[in-house]
């Protein structure tokens, strides 16, 4: 695998664009430039991807329960790092500054265009990362995201918060 310029090794950053609370004032919106608009209006991406990439956003102002350490640059790293090595290195790992996640730190969310999103709240960056990795092989393999709790890694049984169905997608009962 071809290595990336330093540039690109560090987590893709998302910034908070409104003033105030989450979802900013009336009116406050994305700046213009190199910016992609997300279906949530106050979010921008200071690098583009490929609407077909699977992406892994990890929070990085979650404090882990047991230190109060923020762990999510951490662990963003280290999963770059280990599905580096997968087949499921397709993966964009991002960071996001806050996922409304703060009663169940630390958060992590995968999504793809035309997926089935999930979200997973009181991540141990240090023993579920294996079970994220797994997870990512799982949702890579998933033609609409969709999957059952007993075909998601037992380490993350009890920790998924939501599963978001794609936007426009008529889902079946």
């Amino acid at each position: 695998m071809a290595q990336r310029p330093a540039s690109q090794e560090t987590c893709h950053r998302h910034e908070l664009t409104g003033r105030g609370v989450p979802g900013g004032d009336a009116g406050t919106g994305l700046s213009a430039g190199s910016s992609i608009i997300l279906p949530s209006p106050f979010w921008k991406v200071t690098e583009m991807l490929d609407a077909s990439s699977h992406r892994i956003i990890v929070c990085s102002l979650c404090r882990d329960s047991a230190t109060g350490l923020r762990s999510g640059e951490d662990l963003c790293a280290d999963l770059r790092s280990r599905l580096a090595q997968t087949s499921a290195s397709s993966f964009a790992v991002e960071t996001v500054d806050c996922m409304a996640g703060c009663s169940r730190p630390l958060t992590v969310a995968f999504n793809a265009h035309g997926k089935a999103g999930y979200l997973f709240g009181s991540i141990d960056s240090g023993t579920d990362v294996g079970a994220l990795v797994e997870f990512a092989r799982l949702y890579a393999s998933l033609a609409g995201g969709w999957c059952s709790s007993d075909q998601r890694p037992a380490r993350l049984a009890g920790k998924i918060l939501a599963r978001i169905p794609a936007g426009g997608r008529e889902q079946v009962r």
